[in-house]
């Protein structure tokens, strides 16, 4: 099979009296495996589907475990049970001349259940002929320098640079092709052993990096690894994450420079006196957007017609060559990293996320009362260099009948946002029942006492006359609630609702500003709304000229926002991010949080 294009797809038209011969079954026996085949290649991709894992079985076999896989033309890979099988039967194993080989599995057919077949005899010369065609695998070995290193998806958006290679190592340095908003990026430098034995390996390398900044503030990083004693096959990493300024988003291209290069090999020392570059282009989508775009772009004909390696390569084999034979030194995973997932798959994965949370993840906030907490939510980035928001309530209890001489404080209250300034509203929730819409709740902020007697219902008698405090721990990741009440009462708890921000972005901002870059502040950057109401939205613009801005809700039903910047509120409590951003540069941003809360009741519905 030379290509992948199927199509178009041609089946029999039955009707009666109509005479089937061996080409129409032929015939039909292919439109359902092209159909087949085609889906498989596109929804499936192709890789291990399932087992196919090549372990040491001794010095001259391995162990082909039971599995199955899709290769490159969709067509389906299955080893039925796991198999011993000698280095030496295998294709390709007299023509090795390295200690480094590639393992292959790929698509075969042979012709199993022979008969006889007397009408073909004068045809092809022979009478004799297979009843059936038995579908199987076939292995091959490779030496590694001879297997072209496959074309990934990955591949288009990450720059494999090899910054110095030879017969005992490979120093390979990975940087990404694009800059993408709203996030940093990664540099990987990677030092590989290829060759047989042990050795000791140093090197360093000076990378000028234009428009980035480390953690520390540095504009340069001294790339070096000394002292590394690697055996055949072992790998040793480095891994640098950049910060990107603002003025890069919406300009050229930035190049990454390598020079300096200085490479020590067991006692033997030398200088590479070149400069190698990987280029990284700023862009205005995420790194998922320009992904999917860039995929739904492709033609499928560029897609399926591509010329390809019907291999899949299962297995990396480091040897140990002697004078008449070939012995097995390591066995190691697939090199390439081939493999198909499934819905299932990614399903099962999202669900144990909740088991094993990312380092720095936001927790769950506890309460001792039987109602729920709400969910903490967050609105993009991270606690490096997004902007977080949290919610959540606690009952905070003040004794039977609280004096009106003591301060009662909460426990230490986690928002989940991790450690660093956040800024945190706190208001007393009242909870109403015995309608016929059920319970209600409303959330007053500041003074409660300013709304007794008010035209929602309020009377004096439900008002809670208390005064109360915030201190933020930001070392600690938590804060506490103190609250003062005012008079003696029967009350024994109090329900408190907190919101929790960070400003971590405008922080960067003024930061910007006093380096002479562009940059837009919100001023008020958080409004505090009723539902439905309104509020403006007002953008200062810092070292450039006022101009017009696209404004936008990045939270699903958090009301809208007009051209204008006038915001109106959703029917719903919450807190709610807005982004603005300049027309003339998409990069130039800043975020307002607008939080909702519920200051009148709706009136019960009139019965018709």
């Amino acid at each position: 099979m030379q290509n992948r294009k199927y199509f178009p797809f041609e089946r029999n038209s039955y009707y009666m009296g109509k005479l089937l011969t061996a080409k129409d079954f032929e015939a039909e026996q292919r439109y359902f495996n092209d159909k087949r085949r085609f889906s498989n290649r596109l929804l499936g991709a192709n890789g291990i589907v399932s087992g196919l894992g090549v372990v040491f079985a001794d010095d001259t076999s391995i162990a082909l475990q039971a599995g199955s896989a899709f290769d490159a033309s969709g067509r389906e890979i299955v080893v039925p049970t796991t198999k011993v099988i000698k280095l030496s039967t295998i294709e390709g194993h007299g023509s090795l001349t390295t200690t480094n080989a590639y393992l292959g599995i790929s698509y075969a057919e042979t012709p199993a259940d022979e008969v006889y077949a007397p009408m073909r005899a004068d045809e092809s010369n022979t009478d004799k002929f297979f009843n059936k065609i038995r579908e199987g695998y076939k292995l091959t070995l490779m030496d590694e320098s001879l297997v072209a290193k496959l074309s990934r998806p990955v591949d288009e958006y990450v720059t494999s640079l090899i910054i110095y290679s030879d017969q005992e190592v490979i120093i390979t340095q990975s940087v990404p092709k694009y800059l993408t908003l709203g996030s940093h990026i990664a540099v990987e430098v990677e030092i590989r052993k290829t060759g047989h034995g042990t050795g000791e390996y140093s090197f360093a390398y000076e990378l000028d990096i234009p428009g980035f900044t480390t953690a520390e503030g540095e504009k340069r990083i001294n790339v070096q690894a000394g002292g590394l004693r690697l055996a055949h096959g072992d790998t040793y990493s480095l891994r640098y994450v950049l910060m990107p300024q603002a003025h890069l988003w919406g300009g050229d291209a930035t190049v990454l420079t390598a020079t300096d290069v200085i490479i020590q090999k067991n006692d033997e020392s030398f200088v590479l006196n070149e400069k190698l570059e990987s280029v990284i282009k700023p862009v205005d989508k995420d790194i998922d957007s320009l992904f999917l775009s860039n995929w739904y772009k492709k033609s499928m004909d560029t897609t399926l017609e591509n010329s390809y390696d019907d291999r899949l390569w299962i297995a990396s084999l480091h040897l140990i060559r002697q004078k008449s034979s070939i012995l097995i030194d390591k066995v190691l995973p697939p090199p390439f990293g081939q493999y198909v997932y499934n819905a299932q798959q990614l399903m099962q994965m999202k669900m144990l996320e909740q088991h094993y949370p990312a380092a720095g993840a936001p927790s769950a906030q506890m309460t001792t009362s039987g109602d729920a907490v709400p969910a903490l939510f967050r609105t993009g980035g991270d606690s490096d260099g997004g902007r977080n928001t949290a919610s959540g309530a606690f009952d905070l209890g003040l004794g039977l009948g609280y004096n009106t001489r003591d301060v009662v404080f909460s426990e230490e209250i986690m928002h989940g946002l991790g450690k660093g300034p956040v800024h945190v509203e706190v208001g007393i929730e009242f909870i109403t029942s015995g309608n016929q819409d059920g319970e209600k709740s409303e959330v007053i902020l500041g003074e409660a006492a300013l709304f007794a007697g008010d035209a929602s219902g309020h009377s004096e008698e439900r008002i809670y006359h208390v005064s109360h405090a915030v201190k933020i721990l930001p070392e600690r990741g938590t804060f506490v609630v103190a609250v003062l009440p005012k008079e003696i009462s029967g009350l024994i708890s109090i329900r408190i609702r907190w919101f929790a921000m960070r400003y971590n972005e405008v922080n960067k901002q003024i930061r910007g500003a006093h380096d002479g870059e562009k940059c837009i502040l919100i001023n008020p950057d958080t409004i505090i709304v009723a539902p439905k109401a309104t509020a403006h939205i007002s953008p200062v613009f810092i070292n450039m000229p006022s101009e017009a801005c696209n404004y936008e809700v990045l939270d699903p039903d958090g009301g809208t926002v007009d051209n204008n910047g006038i915001y109106t509120a959703p029917a719903r409590d919450g807190v709610y991010e807005v982004k603005v951003s300049a027309i003339s540069n998409a990069a130039i941003y800043a975020h307002a949080f607008v939080i909702v809360t519920q200051k009148k009741r709706e009136e019960k519905k009139k019965e018709s």
